[in-house]
């Protein structure tokens, strides 16, 4: 399957695979600056959560800040959207970390930006997005994704997206992706 890029960070950077360096979806005018509010924000929360502690990748991200989900309880990550939000941040989380992030950056809205700028020849329904938990969510709103895939384990967060994936794997998290993929193949190669 040939790769033209990857989007990262929950929409807030495109890396094409044409060049090495990344392309901005989300400005930031001043990442040292930006970086230090994250830290700010973090502390923040965990003056709440002790527990919290900042995910290991931390030092290779540039627009958001992770910290691992652990223990968390649905009611303890609404509380942290709320906090986040508050504080003008946005706020996500996946089944291995949370996500501090600029406000209004989502996987959909840099999906959507990568479309229009790079991929023009492409519509909406000729795009398969793929997700497993609530960072994902974006990814299954019909009004820009019809053909949308949850991979198994996004079944553990229904009653917590407002958007639901079209279509749910049988398998979870890589072999659910692997299930898509020999779907996808065996369309396309025995028609």
């Amino acid at each position: 399957m040939p790769v033209a890029g990857a989007v990262a960070e929950n929409g807030a950077l495109f890396y094409p695979s044409t060049r090495l360096e990344s392309v901005a979806l989300t400005p930031i005018p001043d990442l040292a600056n930006h970086r230090q509010h994250l830290v700010r924000m973090f502390e923040k929360l965990q003056s709440e959560f002790p527990q919290l502690r900042e995910s290991a990748d931390n030092n290779f991200r540039i627009t958001d800040w992770t910290f691992d989900v652990a223990a968390l309880t649905a009611n303890e990550l609404q509380y942290l959207s709320v906090l986040c939000q508050q504080q003008g941040w946005g706020f996500t989380y996946s089944n291995v970390q949370c996500h501090i992030k600029p406000e209004g950056q989502d996987k959909a809205v840099g999906l959507l930006q990568v479309l229009r700028e790079y991929f023009p020849e492409y519509t909406a329904s000729q795009i398969v997005t793929v997700g497993d938990s609530p960072n994902d969510e974006s990814l299954f709103d019909q009004r820009y994704f019809p053909i949308s895939v949850g991979v198994a384990n996004v079944s553990k967060y229904s009653s917590q997206l407002q958007h639901q994936p079209a279509y749910i794997t049988t398998a979870a998290e890589g072999e659910g992706f692997c299930e898509l993929s020999k779907l996808y193949f065996a369309k396309l190669f025995c028609k």
